[in-house]
């Protein structure tokens, strides 16, 4: 019988990493096997709009240098590559905060069928609370850089807020300032650490491309001299693919770090977990 994860309890940095790595090692068949379900429509279409961007850009650089202007096709494949990306962030938002909270609610047990279609009825609001997000972050960093990233870091706990506790945008988005209230540099040590982590792991699926890029670009260093972008064909573009795919999924490990980030500061604020095993002891 496997061990149960208690998410509803406070942890260190350490003990988040140890129990993020754990819980995929646990979980990690059935949680990918939904994640490629739920979200497989919206990474098909980030290949097919990064390949038609790829193809618009190299093909009309030459032509965009000159008349300095992006051509319509090239528009439009940057136009359906950030649809598809808001798409697939919604997706996999809502299907592995979808997961964690059918896990804890069933103590482990998960439901596929309840997962996905939990992620699919939130789909538009996760859409807007992505787009919401993004937003105000914007406009953080557009003024000043560090307010961007102190929105950003308190902005990342709207999403498990939205999920755990009320599907309501503008509720999530107040109590993430909330919650993150006295702790917000614990937390953006955490994610300093965690994001360093996904960016090693993910450069572990870029290092074949590098590899390609530079052993091509030493063999042709003449033709390259005369057209530069001829060191990017299709296997380097499959590279590029394969890379990307690698970077969406593996933001897995994020996703799962916020649940966890929001759970250690609820536990410290509003004690959650230990009312509820209290709560669970006098019914015994």
């Amino acid at each position: 019988m496997k061990e149960v994860i208690n998410f509803k309890q406070q942890r260190e940095i350490g003990s988040i990493i140890t129990d993020i790595f754990k819980f995929i090692r646990e979980e990690g068949k059935s949680l990918f096997t939904i994640i490629l379900k739920v979200t497989g429509p919206a990474l098909l279409a980030m290949i097919g709009s990064y390949i038609f961007y790829m193809q618009t850009t190299l093909g009309n650089i030459e032509r965009m240098i000159i008349s300095e202007t992006l051509g319509t096709n090239t528009i439009i494949s940057v136009f359906l590559l950030l649809i598809s990306v808001i798409a697939f962030y919604s997706l996999i938002y809502g299907t592995i905060l979808g997961y964690i909270k059918s896990y804890i609610d069933t103590d482990g047990k998960v439901n596929l069928n309840d997962v996905s279609t939990f992620s699919k009825s939130q789909f538009f609001s996760m859409i807007g609370l992505n787009i919401l997000v993004g937003i105000i972050t914007f406009a953080g960093f557009v003024f000043c850089v560090l307010p961007g990233i102190y929105l950003g870091v308190c902005l990342s706990l709207a999403y498990p807020i939205f999920v755990f506790e009320r599907n309501d945008i503008s509720f999530a988005i107040s109590n993430s300032f909330k919650l993150i209230k006295d702790e917000w540099w614990i937390t953006f040590a955490t994610f300093i650490v965690i994001y360093l982590l996904y960016y090693l792991i993910t450069f572990i699926f870029q290092v074949p491309q590098l590899m390609y890029y530079f052993s091509k670009g030493f063999l042709m260093s003449e033709e390259l001299s005369g057209d530069p972008f001829s060191i990017v064909d299709w296997f380097s573009i499959t590279l590029d693919v394969i890379a990307m795919l690698a970077q969406y999924l593996l933001f897995t490990i994020v996703i799962i770090a916020i649940a966890f980030i929001y759970f250690n500061l609820n536990e410290k604020k509003n004690f959650t977990g230990t009312l509820e095993s209290i709560d669970q002891l006098g019914k015994s």
